[in-house]
């Protein structure tokens, strides 16, 4: 196709694959919907493809396949088949096949062949599929999925957890814009950088116009040449008086929105738009400010688990928790989960004000996956930060949960060196692919005795330390051992709470919560956990879910929910 026959883009409706929708108004269309499924981990891949499908089970998609009975307990592989038909206006189309996440590890195939894998439960990837779908006949896609991974307490649900969707643009495209818009206070003005991340598939090179609307704040374009069968990265600077804007804050959460277009020869090729808040979140000495503003924020961390959805995170569900979370509670401030939160979580975060630290599932300090400079980790924090940098409530990024940096006996110290070396490489990684959030990661050594060389503590802008004991006194001796930054209690808790609807917080915990409050260096702190959740972690009660919920799993209040209640609304006042 050459470049002067690009148009505007256009939808025919599609109604050949049962299950399959298109969004009209878009260039993408859904492959969600009943899928067929096989269990096994005895069947090779090979011969999964000559499988006849039709005599599969049937499963939906988002869905995991251990919130049905029959496969509750089933740990391995399993296989999804779908078949699917291209528009035929997407002929002339770069077309993709893209999954928002699949868990834990995943292998593709389209028509029986072989498109290749990915590893990671949380982060999205994808496929082009141009040359290899099929325009006058149904597709077939088979997906393998692997749960076998697990790390945490958390119940490793199986299975494709979020979207799936094809996605047609013309050879040109963005692949992403992300925007930075960050206040100065001292000038009195904003700083806006949009950088535009664009892919030219075509043989020829390109001169292509990018339109870029902020409405009520700014238009502008470029002229940029983009070469053959490339990528090419380009940037758009402006400023603007503070009083010409509104901050978004947790108790203001004011979007704008980012409107952009590729065009050619006065045609438009493709276009994005994107959300974003402008805010400036900062850690000075030892408390956190936003917008200028000194705070102080708790929260409750929220694990992603439900009988029924498993960690697929309906809407309905992600908003009845985070309302809870957020108007009753008054929460703020939290990492919820050790993993890349999904789509939907972070729009409703962006739109009621939750400020979030999201962090890649690195956990424990026995993790395969804490070696410096791993290729995985790395990719799994670039998934995650490419995909979510717009986001105003995202406010900081960890690279790992309850990590250790030093010991003394022999086994400790090289599980030491690894695990400090990981941070340190990865601290330097976020570095790479983000400057203008906060980067930290949980220590669960910060507090013992030690050099205070054991833990790249410069690196990070602020101190995440999880307390299951003495927290105070915790806080107190990681605070002397590592003066002059902030410090979150990024978990508390004291053993299990218990069953709804009696189980209470201990007087203990109650006890370290008030004088956790009294520290001028303790910028909040964040309960584990806000609901009950599934496990076969050591430890987990009969019922088969590990109690340390203010909430159920079915989302029943404990009375342990009305005291974290009442001891927030005193931080409050």
């Amino acid at each position: 196709m050459k470049l002067t026959q690009y148009i505007v883009f256009a939808f025919l409706v599609l109604s050949a694959c049962t299950d399959t929708s298109i969004n009209q108004d878009s260039k993408e269309m859904f492959l969600n919907g009943s899928w067929q499924f096989l269990a096994s981990n005895e069947i090779d891949d090979k011969a999964v493809l000559k499988e006849d499908f039709n005599k599969w089970d049937t499963l939906q998609v988002p869905g995991n396949w251990d919130t049905r009975k029959r496969y509750s307990e089933y740990v391995g592989k399993g296989y999804y088949q779908k078949q699917f038909e291209i528009p035929r206006n997407w002929k002339d189309k770069q077309v993709r096949l893209k999954f928002d996440a699949v868990y834990e590890s995943a292998k593709v195939w389209l028509n029986g062949e072989f498109l290749g894998e990915h590893v990671g439960g949380y982060t999205p990837f994808e496929f082009n599929i141009t040359d290899k779908v099929d325009f006058k006949k149904p597709n077939s896609v088979v997906v393998m999925a692997d749960n076998s991974y697990k790390r945490g307490a958390w119940w490793a649900w199986g299975g494709i957890s979020r979207n799936v969707s094809l996605i047609a643009n013309n050879d040109i495209r963005f692949v992403y814009q992300h925007i930075t818009s960050e206040p100065d206070f001292e000038k009195n003005e904003v700083n806006f950088t949009v950088k535009y991340k664009l892919e030219n598939n075509d043989e020829s090179k390109a001169l292509v116009k990018i339109n870029t609307n902020i409405e009520g704040v700014h238009t502008d374009s470029l002229s940029i040449q983009v070469e053959a069968n490339s990528t090419s990265v380009s940037y758009l600077k402006f400023k603007k008086n503070l009083s010409e804007v509104k901050l978004w804050h947790f108790n203001t959460p004011n979007l704008y929105e980012l409107n952009s277009s590729i065009s050619i020869n006065d045609s438009e090729i493709d276009s994005a738009s994107d959300k974003f808040g402008i805010r400036k979140f900062e850690a000075r000495g030892e408390q956190f400010f936003l917008n200028n503003e000194a705070v102080r924020m708790n929260g409750v961390n929220r694990v992603h688990d439900h009988p029924d959805y498993g960690n697929t995170e309906p809407d309905h569900l992600v908003r009845k928790d985070m309302f809870d979370i957020k108007y009753n509670l008054g929460c703020n401030f939290s990492r919820l989960m050790h993993a890349p939160l999904p789509k939907n979580l972070l729009k409703l975060c962006d739109s009621i004000g939750f400020l979030v630290v999201e962090e890649i599932p690195v956990w424990g300090d026995d993790d395969p996956q804490s070696f410096p400079n791993n290729p995985q980790t790395k990719l799994w924090l670039k998934e995650m930060i490419e995909r979510d940098y717009n986001h105003p409530s995202v406010v900081a990024w960890s690279v790992g949960n309850e990590l250790r940096n030093q010991g003394n006996d022999w086994k400790t110290k090289a599980l030491t060196k690894e695990q400090y070396g990981y941070v340190n490489s990865m601290l330097d990684y976020v570095d790479e692919l983000d400057t203008t959030r906060l980067k930290t990661y949980v220590t669960i050594t910060s507090y013992r005795k030690g050099e205070v060389g054991t833990e790249p503590y410069e690196k990070v802008d602020f101190i995440s330390m999880n307390s299951y004991g003495k927290a105070p006194e915790l806080a107190e001796k990681t605070y002397e051992k590592f003066p002059g930054k902030p410090i979150f209690v990024s978990e508390i808790g004291l053993g299990q709470i218990g069953p709804a609807p009696k189980a209470v917080l201990s007087d203990e915990l109650v006890g370290y919560l008030q004088e956790l409050k009294e520290l001028p260096y303790i910028t909040g702190v964040s309960i584990w956990s806000y609901n009950d959740y599934r496990s076969n972690y050591k430890g987990t009660p009969e019922s088969g879910f590990r109690e340390w919920g203010i909430i159920d799993e079915r989302r029943n209040k404990k009375e342990a929910y009305k005291q974290l209640k009442e001891i927030y609304k005193e931080w409050e006042d």
